[in-house]
């Protein structure tokens, strides 16, 4: 693939997929990207960064990159994010596995993670297909070329297992051209995935050049149509006189526009030879609509590029598909920095190519100074400018497509040729494009932009129905209250709905979009606000092939035939079908209906050139597609061996063929539902012998009526159905029972026949006698194996016996837990009051349950308790200890427990009494301090002296610092001198201060 088509920061085509699976599968996550310079691929688990070894293994092929992670556990759980990054900037896309036990397992319908790609080989070669479903129950796989069931030969190899297949083709011929379909089914649902294949017989040295223009080949095509019409977009101008006074700016005007010419002259220059360039010319300020169809098959993804740089949408453009699956890029409101060659690139997993269309913005009278776009911050004033060519120029302003008028937020001034608004009071609604317009017609335009809000959504974004979508916002300065809403509802988390904020980038992703998610997406922080429209589109399917087609008349020189509308899962508009016929033993198809398709489900065919066997075949068609093929014989054939009543037995397979006079085609139905090969039936045919085989017969089918069509004959027949005796709680993985020593266990095995005879319990090859030791029980459908007073020695596998079926129950014994480093007696523990009380004990196994008690009674977690257990640790945290907590604690398992005794003891209201200066030595006149530390930064004292509470005063005042508490007298006198109390609630702390005289010299 071409990278410079997708030059720029990194670009996922595709998207890894969300999905469920069982423990000890393998499970790879797949993303296609593209960028320039080729992006750095790393892979992450909730922010930890994966590398490839041991069960985890990175592969890079080309474009797409895959992580597969081998032997899952329930760890492995969680959302993976793959990134991309290179110097030019930086994706990401997450995706979030959930590995869950078999009896876990919600049911889902099949869903690809890997799908089969397109392939183009030599004569000759060799070539793989390849997919991967995620599904539960597991999915069966069949392949079609062109619709047609494919079977194995000694080219064609198919390998399947529980959640992928491979199809390998040797010696390719170039019969094998066409598309290959992989089908995925289980009891659930369905779903397909195809790929093309080309055999390419031409010289390799011919390869590289004829890949790019055999793909995508429609584009090209129109690009030629497009050759007979260039003025396509072209506006009709006409000439206006302008006064000699705006002759100079006019002149300069033209020169820039030369200027722009050359700048696009050169753009063009670039181009390959022969590669035709439209040209679209539009009035500055108007709109500018590009358009361009593309086919191809993947579908092609599409990007548009200005000047070589890619174009993202935002406030002036706006990319979408329409109804016609034309690809549009709308630049609103037009300006001189709009000039350039514009390219629409298109690309799939096959090819590239691209169409090219110069737009030109010119104005019809060039105004002197053009408007120039602002930036500023929000409840500030903005003003924009410009200058007409006269001074008796009358101009309007708009914003958008709304005339402004004089108020108190907009300000319009008028100073000789200058014409000048200001809006005050800015917020995010002026956000926007703003335009001065002379009253001929001319425009020019600006863009306002609001801060914060530095990254803000499009206008408008579109995603296909179950698909994940992403929006992204980023702020000059963060907000801490930003949130989103839809239709002016504030969204919340939940299992569809993620919300994230890194630094100053505010993402919200909704995954498995569905239609109701459409609106308005908004995102508000403080008085700032983006918003986008958001749509959720149906995906476009072609629809399914007609059903139930049968000859209804057949005349010497004429038949008519009849059909019903596909039977599909989903609702599929039909615009008509198409009837093909042939001679049986050609190639040739030809069409029926004249190029006009039929809107009925019937049609009478004539003027049949010659008396031979015809073939028929059908189609639908609607505006995505058209449909598989229906294949209906058109003469008649005798049936030699019809059909018979049957009789099998349920869960079995079951084989019943008919056969007929000749070779033709046929079709098998059920009780009036028409067959398919797949998971459930396979239909062959060998010459003039049809057979159908149920692979599981379920008791459903019991009276059902099977029938066969072909020929225009018929043949019917009843199916009866007899159940199987089974065991119905049968699973793929060991039962394992656990006991506990000298107790009784358990096993149960379940059979699907209330009557069914009983069963034979064995051990190690020996059937088990019943006595003392063993008892045997029957409960409606169960029957049960009691095993008393469970020893070492009655430990392994026990299996119960029904017919051929064998039920394996494996008995193991319960270790008791224990707890380890276990001191002898009861562990004396002591706490201070207001500080955490920890108790903690380890036990043994890490699964081991416990309890914690106090004087008997179970504690529970609330505000002050934490109970925590990891691993095999175990801890009871109390905050904030109370006097109240103190008394006997005990951890006890069932067979096991540790005590502790707590006491509490009381908390000093001073800290670190001994250290305190407590004799205080003072000098007339000068600065003295009495310091002492409380224990709580909370706590409060009071100064007393010689008994006396003492009040802060011009001479005296106290201080208080953290835990520091302090009496300052600014200065001593000798009245100072004696006995201070610092009192902090019940205790106190004495200092004596002595007051000396002045030295003297």
């Amino acid at each position: 693939m071409d990278q410079n088509l997708f030059g720029g920061a990194p670009r996922f085509l595709t998207r890894p997929k969300a999905f469920s699976v069982c423990v000890g599968k393998d499970a790879t996550l797949s993303c296609t990207i593209v960028g320039s310079p080729t992006p750095l691929i790393t892979w992450e688990k909730e922010k930890l960064k994966l590398t490839s070894g041991g069960r985890f293994k990175t592969v890079e092929d080309g474009d797409v990159y895959r992580l597969t992670i081998y032997d899952l556990t329930l760890e492995d759980s969680g959302q993976y994010m793959c990134r991309a990054k290179n110097s030019v900037g930086e994706a990401y896309a997450a995706v979030t596995v959930k590995v869950a036990l078999p009896t876990e397992m919600s049911q889902r319908a099949p869903v690809f993670m890997v799908k089969p790609t397109s392939a183009r080989v030599g004569l000759g070669g060799d070539v793989v297909f390849l997919c991967r479903v995620a599904a539960y129950p597991e999915a069966n796989f069949d392949w079609e070329k062109d619709g047609r069931y494919l079977g194995e030969t000694n080219r064609i190899k198919i390998v399947s297992d529980s959640d992928s297949s491979t199809l390998k083709i040797q010696s390719v011929r170039n019969l094998d051209s066409g598309t290959y379909t992989c089908r995925a089914q289980n009891a659930v649902g369905r779903a397909h995935a195809a790929a093309a294949l080309v055999v390419d017989a031409q010289d390799s040295r011919h390869l590289a050049s004829d890949k790019s223009t055999s793909l995508l080949s429609h584009l090209q095509k129109r690009k030629e149509e497009m050759k007979k019409d260039i003025a396509v977009y072209r506006t009709e101008e006409s000439s206006t006189t302008v006064s000699s006074s705006s002759k100079t700016s006019i002149t300069d005007a033209l020169s820039s526009l030369r200027l722009e010419h050359e700048l696009r002259a050169s753009a063009l220059a670039k181009l390959p030879k022969g590669v035709f360039t439209r040209t679209c010319t539009v009035t500055e300020g108007k709109h500018a609509k590009l358009s361009c169809f593309v086919t191809g098959h993947p579908k092609p993804h599409i990007i548009w590029r200005k000047d070589g740089t890619n174009i993202s949408e935002g406030r002036r453009h706006v990319i979408y598909e329409d109804q016609a699956e034309n690809f549009i890029l709308k630049i609103l409101y037009c300006k001189q920095s709009d000039n350039g060659l514009y390219t629409c690139n298109a690309t799939n997993m096959a090819g590239q190519t691209y169409s090219a269309v110069l737009v030109t913005v010119k104005p019809k009278v060039p105004f002197k100074r053009k408007l120039q776009d602002v930036e500023v911050q929000e409840k500030t004033s903005a003003t924009l400018m410009c200058e007409v060519p006269l001074i008796a120029t009358q101009a309007n302003w708009f914003m958008e497509e709304t005339r402004l008028e004089q108020t108190t937020k907009y300000r319009m001034e008028e100073e000789g040729t200058l014409r000048r608004l200001t809006i005050h009071n800015v917020t995010t609604n002026d956000d926007g494009v703003y335009i001065c317009e002379m009253k001929e017609g001319s425009r020019t335009v600006a863009e306002l932009t609001v801060l914060n809000i530095t990254k803000k959504l499009p206008r408008r974004t579109v995603v296909p129905v179950s698909d994940t979508v992403i929006f992204c916002v980023e702020l000059e300065h963060p907000c801490p209250d930003a949130y989103w809403t839809r239709n002016g509802e504030k969204l919340k988390q939940d299992s569809r709905i993620s919300i994230a904020c890194v630094l100053r980038q505010y993402t919200l992703t909704i995954r498995d979009c569905q239609a109701d998610d459409s609106g308005e997406v908004a995102f508000v922080a403080g008085d700032c606000k983006t918003s986008t429209r958001f749509t959720v589109t149906a995906r476009k399917h072609p629809p399914d092939p007609p059903v139930d087609a049968v000859v209804q008349n057949k005349t010497d020189s004429s038949i008519t035939i009849q059909w019903s509308p596909p039977d599909s899962d989903r609702p599929v508009p039909i615009k008509g079908y198409i009837v093909e016929k042939r001679k049986v033993g050609t190639q040739t198809w030809q069409r029926c209906n004249a190029g006009e398709n039929i809107i009925s489900t019937e049609i009478t065919i004539f003027n049949f050139t010659e008396e031979a066997s015809y073939q028929f075949r059908i189609s639908a068609m609607n505006d995505f597609g058209q449909s598989p093929y229906l294949e209906v014989p058109g003469s008649f054939y005798l049936i030699t061996k019809g059909l018979m009543n049957s009789t099998a037995i349920c869960g079995e397979e079951l084989s019943i063929s008919v056969e007929l006079s000749a070779v033709c085609s046929g079709f098998w139905s059920l009780n009036g539902r028409l067959l398919r090969s797949g998971a459930d039936y396979l239909i062959t045919r060998i010459k003039n012998v049809h057979t159908l085989l149920i692979h599981v017969v379920t008791m459903e089918m019991n009276g059902v009526e099977v029938k066969f069509v072909g020929g225009g004959s018929q043949s019917s027949c009843i199916l009866s159905v007899k159940p199987s005796v089974r065991f119905t709680n049968k699973s793929d993985h060991l039962e394992v029972v656990t006991c506990s020593a000298q107790a009784t266990a358990q096993l149960t095995a379940e059979v699907s026949d209330y009557n069914t005879q009983q069963v034979v319990w064995m051990r190690n090859g020996r059937e088990v006698k019943m006595g003392k030791k063993y008892e045997y029980v029957i409960s409606e459908r169960k029957r049960i194996l009691m095993v008393h007073n469970v020893t070492e020695e009655d430990v392994g596998v026990y299996e119960c016996v029904l017919a051929d079926d064998r039920l394996p129950i494996q008995l193991t014994l319960k270790e008791p837990a224990k707890f380890l480093n276990k001191a002898r007696g009861t562990m004396g523990l002591s706490s201070s009051l207001k500080g955490d009380l920890e108790l903690s004990c380890e036990v043994s196994p890490a699964s081991a349950v416990v309890v914690w008690r106090k004087d008997q009674v179970e504690i529970t977690e609330d505000q002050r308790t934490t109970i925590i257990s990891k691993g095999t640790q175990r801890k009871l945290i109390i905050k904030s200890a109370k006097k109240s907590d103190e008394g006997h604690y005990s951890c006890e398992t069932a067979a096991d427990k540790v005590t502790f005794q707590v006491k509490i003891k009381a908390q000093s209201a001073f800290f670190n009494k001994e250290a305190v200066q407590k004799e205080v030595n003072a000098t007339l006149s000068q600065k003295a301090t009495l310091s002492c530390e409380v224990a709580d930064t909370k706590t409060e004292v009071k100064w007393y002296k010689d008994g006396k509470l003492l009040a802060s005063s011009k001479t005296i005042h106290t201080e208080s610092k953290g835990k520091s508490r302090q009496l300052v007298i600014e200065s001593v006198e000798k009245k100072d001198a004696g006995e201070y109390i610092c009192e902090a609630g019940t205790e106190k702390l004495a200092f004596r201060m002595q007051v000396t005289g002045k030295g003297a010299f």
